[in-house]
């Protein structure tokens, strides 16, 4: 890109670019120089803070925790803000007093010691206009200039000169910042935009903090990067809100997460989470995408009614019969009155079914006692209790004693019943009965439940009507020992969360210890499953913890320490389109009281039931408790909500992104595409290949491609098979009987002769030995990601695998910023894909 400079010539230090860049650096030194100061101010605070430690008193730690805290966060945002600390500058138009001011913007503000402004932070209102002015609307603004730099050091400038008339004196050098930072080599994960915002992104990123922010735009318009530089500056602006209970950013993906975390470190905010819809449950993490078929069951709502039913069921092992013995009477209780037991608990169950064994306990001794009396217990044990207590006041009156006492009441009477309070005593001593309560109701874990689905019989069960009979077999084969977890699943852990509660708190008692209670053993109480905690021995003080601390000990796994389902402050969704509803119950479950920003296209859409993802979408936003089964949940009051498009295409080519609209059309005719704004000249490329080739030419492609561009390439093939492929390398056709979980459309072209189902171990044997800027990866992991070039293998096999195929295309074709090579069997695609 050539550079045009206009303004006074260059004197006898340069050209007139080389002057403006030293001059600039001049000013970039002094801010770096404040920097270090800042810098020495925060260890020193470090320090200080350990000083007043030594004290030794308990507010003496408290001052210590608090100020080490603020001082490493302040550490944080200062080192962070090294690289790159200025990019931009406001020239603006003169005022009442005739002089023109300047205002520098960076990534964090920075005042000099008298506090006046070196730096403003990019997200304060007074470096709103850096990001809004237009020619069009200068927002009193004549010149802004970016600054590019590599470390501390100024190395190129780019000016927008925005109100010609006021201009008189200003220098006004290159073409304009923003294109040239389109075309710039791509590094393997986002970078922030924060230079190179544009007005439609920034009203995006500045909306108002409450409600809902949904941001619609196609693919390479910016909307994760604009949702994530949201977040920086909603944690700027209203630190104390969103900074308490914390934010949290939700990608469809790992793939995607690591894509992106290290943007809002480079922005200085590193106190959000990062998770995946694969890694949102403690403990369990996605490692494969269910086949279409699968994944439209498990997603589903029909699964919450199918989930209560399994919870409710006889448990794995549980036994069948429960016997004790009182006075010489054996009661029992068969599995029908076991099981009307079980129907009546669960029916009657608020809250925690883990929590529920002492009311399991309950419920069992009454059963038993009305059993007891059945089967004529009561009076022959009252009998013998009299010949009892007869022969012994008969030996005591021998003796000249006074007869026995009736048995004290002080032990616990039922309803004012002695006799039931002793048979409760005694059956709860029995280890018959503490064993079966033990087995009969046990803590369950979700992962326990959805395991014992893979048993066929169990799933038919508590399928009822809700799930097709040809659908058992595949579901519970996914749910097997040993089967990975996929992503659906990964929701349907979280409901079954819901479903089961956290198992009981550990119970702090005064008085006796726990080792004289014959219902402890090893720590836990066999009734209630309580932990029974040691109140003998007491910390001198509990030192301070803060948000931060609390939300990294939620991530954590088995750590000891009981916590509730984190609930976040804000959450930030990106590629909502693909949400499944079981996903978005679970998204729900984190954010009943949160502000929520919604990045999606639904274009780009996978999902194939729109309409009742849409509806658990606004079941989400809108803060209510998600219904149970087929209850109706509580319907919350409408909250506010911004809605934005985004249309421009910053990231293809006009050559790349003419591609992606022909497929666009035959996927979703009456959508309308982003208008790309920038030209490369490299048409894309379409090679037809016979499909047992495509592994080769995918190589040969990818080794091509590697001498072409200088960043990373992306090699997207469509989804592996689950069924073993024959000898050509097709798939098997169903049994007679059964149904494909590939269900190809009639519409798509191409979906017969030459599709080839591909395996992991294709996909293995493709990037062996390739260098690390070039992945290898399915369309679905594509989600989200950009290289500057990609190669794409059969797009009639993409397009055949589900209803929603041709959507996926779409993605998978607008993930290259420079080049794009595509590989088919189809010569029919060839001319789908270049001719309009």
């Amino acid at each position: 890109m050539s550079s045009q400079v206009t303004g006074p010539p260059a004197g006898s230090g340069g050209t007139v670019k080389d002057q403006e860049i030293a001059a600039e650096q001049r000013y970039v030194d002094v801010a770096y120089a404040r920097l270090e100061e800042m810098r020495a101010d925060a260890q020193a605070m470090i320090r200080e803070g350990y000083r007043q430690s030594l004290a030794g008193t308990k507010g003496s730690l408290v001052d210590r925790d608090a100020m080490v805290h603020q001082a490493a966060l302040r550490m944080q945002a200062l080192d962070v803000a090294d690289d790159g600390l200025v990019f931009g500058r406001l020239d603006l138009a003169p005022g009442e007093q005739a002089t023109r001011e300047v205002r520098y913007i960076g990534r964090i503000g920075v005042r000099t010691s008298e506090h006046d402004s070196l730096v403003i932070d990019w997200r304060a209102p007074a470096a709103e206009d850096f990001y809004r002015a237009t020619p069009e609307d200068p927002r009193g603004v004549v010149r802004r200039r970016v600054l590019h730099s590599r470390g501390h050091t100024v190395v190129d400038l780019e000016d927008d000169l925005l109100d010609p008339d006021a201009a008189d004196g200003l220098t006004i050098v290159g073409d304009g910042a923003f294109l040239a930072s389109l075309a710039r080599t791509r590094e393997g994960a986002m970078r922030d935009i924060v230079a190179t915002i544009q007005r439609e992104q920034d009203e995006v990123i500045r909306a108002p903090a409450d409600g809902t922010v949904l941001v619609r735009g196609a693919p390479g318009t910016g909307k994760t990067a604009v949702a994530l530089h949201r977040v920086a500056y909603l944690l700027f602006r209203h630190r104390r809100r969103f900074g308490s209970r914390g934010v949290l950013v939700v990608g469809p993906n790992r793939r995607f997460t690591a894509y992106i975390e290290r943007v809002l470190p480079s922005l200085g905010e590193g106190s959000a989470t990062l998770r995946s819809l694969g890694d949102l449950v403690d403990g369990a993490t996605a490692t494969v995408h269910d086949p279409p078929r699968l994944a439209r069951v498990k997603g589903a709502d029909a699964m919450v009614p199918v989930l209560r039913r399994a919870v409710a069921d006889h448990p794995p092992g549980a036994p069948d019969e429960l016997r004790v013995v009182f006075k010489g009477v054996v009661v029992a209780l068969d599995r029908a009155r076991l099981d009307r037991i079980r129907n009546d608990l669960h029916r009657r169950s608020r809250g925690s079914v883990n929590a529920a064994r002492g009311r399991a306990a309950e419920m069992l001794l009454d059963a038993l006692w009305r059993r007891f009396e059945d089967v004529g217990g009561a009076e022959a044990a009252e009998a013998e209790e009299s010949a009892e207590t007869g022969l012994w006041n008969a030996i005591l009156a021998a003796d000249g004693l006074a007869s026995l006492d009736e048995e004290p009441a002080a032990r616990g009477r039922q309803n004012g019943d002695p006799k039931r309070a002793q048979f409760d005593a005694r059956v709860r001593e029995q280890r018959a009965f503490t064993d079966f309560l033990v087995a009969w109701w046990p803590i369950r874990r979700p992962l326990d439940v959805l395991r014992s689905l893979g048993d066929p019989a169990r799933l038919r069960r508590a399928a009822g009507r809700d799930l097709d009979r040809a659908d058992i077999e595949p579901l519970a084969a996914s749910w097997a020992e040993g089967a990975p977890l996929s992503y659906q699943d990964i929701a349907l852990l979280d409901e079954l969360d819901a479903l089961l509660g956290s198992p009981p708190r550990p119970s702090r008692r005064r008085g006796a210890p726990s080792e004289d209670d014959p219902f402890v053993v090893d720590g836990v109480n066999i009734l209630t499953g309580e932990e029974v905690a040691d109140e003998t021995w007491e910390p001198e003080m509990q030192e301070l913890t803060t948000s931060i601390e609390r939300l990294e000990r939620s991530r954590r796994v088995d750590d000891g320490v009981v916590e509730e389902r984190p609930e976040y402050a804000h959450i930030v969704v990106d590629e909502a389109q693909d949400l499944s509803p079981m996903q978005w119950r679970m998204l729900g479950r984190r954010g009943r009281q949160a502000s929520w920003t919604i990045v999606e296209d639904p274009a780009q859409s996978a999902w194939e039931d729109l309409d009742a993802a849409r509806q658990a979408m606004e079941a989400a936003l809108g803060g209510g408790k998600p219904s149970r089964g087929r209850r109706r949940g509580r319907k919350a009051a409408p909250r506010t909500r911004h809605e934005y498009e985004l249309t421009t295409n910053y990231r293809n080519s006009t050559e790349i992104a003419a591609v992606s609209a022909r497929v666009l059309v035959r996927a979703l005719p009456e959508a309308r595409p982003a208008r790309a704004v920038r030209t490369s000249g490299i048409d894309p490329v379409v090679r037809v290949v016979p499909g047992p080739d495509h592994l080769t030419a995918a190589r040969e492609a990818t080794e091509e491609l590697l001498g072409q561009v200088e960043g990373t390439i992306g090699v997207i093939v469509p989804m592996a098979s689950d069924e073993p492929c024959t000898a050509s390398g097709s798939p098997p056709p169903p049994a007679a009987g059964q149904t494909s979980l590939f269900d190809a459309p009639a519409a798509a072209p191409g979906a017969g002769e030459g599709t080839v189902a591909w395996t992991e171990a294709d996909r293995l044997r493709l990037g062996e030995g390739l260098p690390e800027r070039v992945q290898v990866l399915d369309v679905l992991e594509a989600k989200g990601l950009e290289f500057d070039a990609a190669v794409i293998v059969a797009p009639e096999t993409v397009a055949a695998q589900s209803p929603r195929g041709l959507r996926v295309l779409y993605v998978a074709v607008s993930r290259a910023t420079q080049r794009l090579t595509v590989l088919t069997a189809d010569p029919e695609w060839r001319d789908i894909l270049l001719n309009d």
